[in-house]
């Protein structure tokens, strides 16, 4: 019984995890649809600091009406996503030194995750069929690598990283990770253009997963860590 328990906890934060990366729950559907896409086209680097997001467009391209897009957009400029421009709004951007503190809570929040859901796994807490997902996770995404296909390697890195927030069973994490992972991404989405970077970040993905299917918890967290601040020393290279 305590197993289906714990089973069940994870499928529940799944859901929990989905809402909070689609918006408020109270939402309507066609607001939170049109929230998903444009949050995703911030995480895929298909939007990057600078760009205008003219509701007209948006609601035109979605086959919607304005109301949704401009309620999507209005949760964003809350969130700090964009920001209030001539006739619209832009993606917000940031300096290098609110870089550099997005870098620490980013590196922070992966560490607890992952030492976390490595805990968890030590104790059995979690299914089998989720450390299947982690590893199709890892393996999907060194496939976008070795294709060249940047946009879907930003997009699988980020389930992978999602992921192993979703199996720490923390709601709480999951919504702050949401937020600096957003900030973050409209800035170092195409630090994956960067070859060796991408190869090398997909080599330390099976390094994480593994350390967390083992139940190695202080493993994971180190590991977890490296990554983030690997990916901070490429993001702050010029060129």
């Amino acid at each position: 019984m305590y197993a289906l328990y714990a089973m069940n906890a994870i499928v529940d934060l799944h859901a929990l995890y989905a809402e909070v990366m689609t918006g408020d729950t109270g939402a309507t559907g066609s607001t939170r649809s049109a929230y998903d896409v444009i949050w995703s086209r911030f995480l895929d680097g298909t939007y990057i600091a600078g760009n205008r997001l003219p509701e007209a467009a948006l609601a035109e391209e979605l086959g919607i009406s304005r109301t949704p897009v401009r309620e999507a957009l209005s949760r964003m400029l809350a969130e700090g996503l964009v920001t209030p421009a001539a006739r619209g709004v832009v993606v917000s951007g940031l300096d290098h030194e609110a870089m550099r503190r997005l870098f620490d809570l980013r590196r922070n929040l992966e560490g607890f995750a992952a030492e976390l859901t490595a805990t968890r796994a030590r104790d059995g807490l979690i299914a089998p069929a989720w450390f299947t997902s982690l590893r199709d996770a890892a393996r999907q995404f060194a496939e976008a690598v070795e294709s060249g296909d940047a946009r879907a390697s930003s997009r699988l890195n980020m389930h992978f990283h999602n992921l192993i927030v979703e199996g720490s069973g923390n709601e709480f994490l999951a919504e702050a990770h949401r937020r600096a992972i957003a900030r973050l991404a409209v800035s170092t989405a195409m630090n994956l253009e960067h070859v060796d970077w991408a190869n090398e970040a997909a080599r330390q993905h099976e390094d994480i997963a593994g350390a967390i299917e083992a139940g190695d918890v202080a493993s994971a967290r180190s590991l977890s860590e490296a990554h983030i601040r690997d990916a901070q020393r490429v993001f702050d290279e010029p060129g």
